[in-house]
């Protein structure tokens, strides 16, 4: 700092000698001692440069305009955060795949094992199937067609048990939830007993709610971080402070890259106005 100071006062005097020297070249004008007034001017000067241009007595230009872009950028982020809040998760979690009740469908086919010699494979006409809730309760039945499918229409959304029995096979029992599974194919095998074989997709649907929630709140405390980042940028206390306090701002994400965008336009500014904080001109000083 003390070295601009002292490029600023060579250079007013330079100027100051410039002047003299042309005054000098008419003997008719008064010369006058003009070291006062170099000196005055030097400090002017440099005050200048040190406090950047005001209006009206007010927050410099460059400060002022940092500031706004912050808040700005930061506000964004705010209102993003809240959205995300306030986003209720319900809908998605009794409805993920966006089908509507009364219209997922259950529809499959049914065939016999292949056996060692190569026989079977033949799709199975005429099969009863039947269609159970939970409790393993009758809800419907149909029987397969002449190329052994089945279908059940406007099924709800709900776990349901897709049983096929017939004499002298094991008896076979699919787990599902209606429009997870487009498509079932049976195939029936000779023996006793029953053979369960679940269907229902893992969901992660919670986890991402959980996330996605987090994130919310993360994004509303940077926000608000960001307006501290402002609010430390109109005191002039400190600019590492600022800087800091900016930079943590920047993941607020208000408007994906809109308001980092903005915060980091600030962040700019402020390094340009840095001579402006206090604890800068300390250092220099």
């Amino acid at each position: 700092m003390q070295d601009d100071d002292g490029l600023v006062k060579v250079r007013v005097m330079d100027e100051f000698d410039d002047l003299e020297s042309e005054l000098a070249t008419d003997e008719e004008e008064i010369r006058v001692d003009s070291s006062d007034v170099r000196t005055e001017a030097s400090e002017i000067a440099i005050r200048a440069i040190r406090q950047g241009a005001e209006i009206g007595g007010e927050l410099p230009v460059v400060r002022k305009i940092a500031i706004m872009l912050i808040m700005a950028g930061s506000l964004l982020g705010l209102l993003f955060g809240v959205l995300l809040i306030s986003a209720d998760p319900s809908d998605l979690l009794s409805n993920p795949t966006g089908i509507a009740e009364g219209e997922a469908v259950v529809a499959g086919l049914l065939v016999n094992e292949i056996t060692e010699e190569g026989d079977g494979g033949e799709y199975l006409e005429g099969i009863e199937v039947k269609l159970l809730d939970e409790q393993e309760n009758l809800i419907t039945r149909t029987f397969t067609d002449q190329n052994g499918r089945f279908i059940f229409d406007e099924q709800t959304r709900q776990t349901r048990i897709v049983e096929v029995r017939t004499d002298g096979n094991i008896t076979e029992q699919r787990i599902l939830i209606p429009g997870e599974v487009t498509q079932i194919t049976i195939t029936m095998r000779g023996g006793s007993g029953t053979n369960k074989v679940d269907l229902r997709m893992d969901s992660t649907l919670q986890d991402s709610v959980d996330v996605g929630t987090a994130v919310a709140v993360f994004t509303v405390l940077t926000a608000a971080i960001g307006f501290g980042a402002a609010m430390e940028a109109l005191r002039g206390h400190s600019y590492r402070r600022t800087q800091w306090l900016s930079g943590i701002a920047l993941f607020s994400r208000g408007g994906v890259f809109i308001g980092p965008g903005l915060i980091l336009a600030g962040m700019a500014l402020n390094r340009i106005a840095r001579r402006q904080f206090e604890d800068w001109t300390e250092r220099e000083e």
